[in-house]
């Protein structure tokens, strides 16, 4: 099951990826008559997700860029802060050299080593996130819109929570985790910390008022008192991930 995830996770990434380059592509396309938008957008954003065994809430600043002849493709930067919770959920190890034995790009393709993934249960878990972020949008109709957003650098920090370490061998032990303290989007398991991301479509309710339905994505991490883990070759880790998946619904207001 942990392999299937890292997968899904990997399929994911490449998915967004192409979506990114599809809307890109579609923004240099001739259509049909049709107002030139702004040259920037600021807006404020927020979204509630649900899937995975984690709920989220999720506040986020945005600003864009407005590009090309008609103005419909945006660009740009912002803040979120994310708070996910739930409970009764497995996180699972996190870093990239002992899941596929990679730390480059490679990762994205490589299988993982069962051998080397453990898991810590915790009773419940709650991460709070404030991110950097990096956006895409475009316009592709007069009120509908698609975009996707990905949490690029921050920081995390929560509560210690109480989980059961379980190991490849059989063993568990008793442990304690907090939420690890460093974000940083990587590739893949590279990535550091817990980190958001959402692919979406957008309707103009007025001037002001969007609302949008999306998927998201989200790791979250916690590192262990204690480096619980020792993997077959010896190596030492205290770092574990959940990775949620779930749909998103949210409004966002331009000023």
């Amino acid at each position: 099951m942990v392999g299937s995830k890292a997968i899904y996770m990997k399929k994911y990434f490449l998915f967004s990826l192409l979506s990114a380059c599809v809307l890109s592509v579609q923004a240099q396309k001739q259509d049909k008559p049709n107002p030139v938008g702004p040259s920037k957008i600021q807006s404020y954003s927020f979204t509630l997700a649900a899937g995975g065994g984690s709920f989220t809430t999720a506040l986020g600043y945005q600003h864009l860029w407005q590009v090309g002849k008609k103005k419909k493709l945006g660009l740009g930067i912002g803040a979120r802060f994310t708070s996910a919770f739930g409970s009764n959920q497995y996180f699972t190890t996190a870093p990239a050299k002992l899941t596929s034995g990679k730390t480059g790009p490679g990762v994205l393709f490589a299988e993982d080593i069962e051998q080397n993934i453990d898991s810590v249960l915790f009773n419940r878990h709650q991460i709070n996130a404030l991110n950097l972020s990096l956006h895409l949008h475009y316009r592709f109709a007069p009120k509908w819109g698609a975009g996707f957003n990905i949490d690029a650098l921050g920081f995390s920090f929560g509560g210690e929570q109480r989980g059961q370490y379980l190991g490849n061998n059989g063993i568990g032990a008793a442990t304690t985790g907090k939420p690890t303290g460093f974000n940083v989007l990587l590739i893949s398991d590279n990535d550091k910390g817990s980190l958001n991301s959402e692919l979406f479509v957008d309707y103009a309710l007025s001037k002001k008022w969007r609302a949008k339905l999306g998927y998201q994505y989200l790791f979250m991490e916690y590192t262990t008192r204690t480096e619980v883990q020792t993997t077959p070759d010896g190596q030492k880790n205290d770092r574990f991930r959940n990775k949620a998946s779930g749909i998103s619904l949210g409004l966002t207001y331009n000023f």
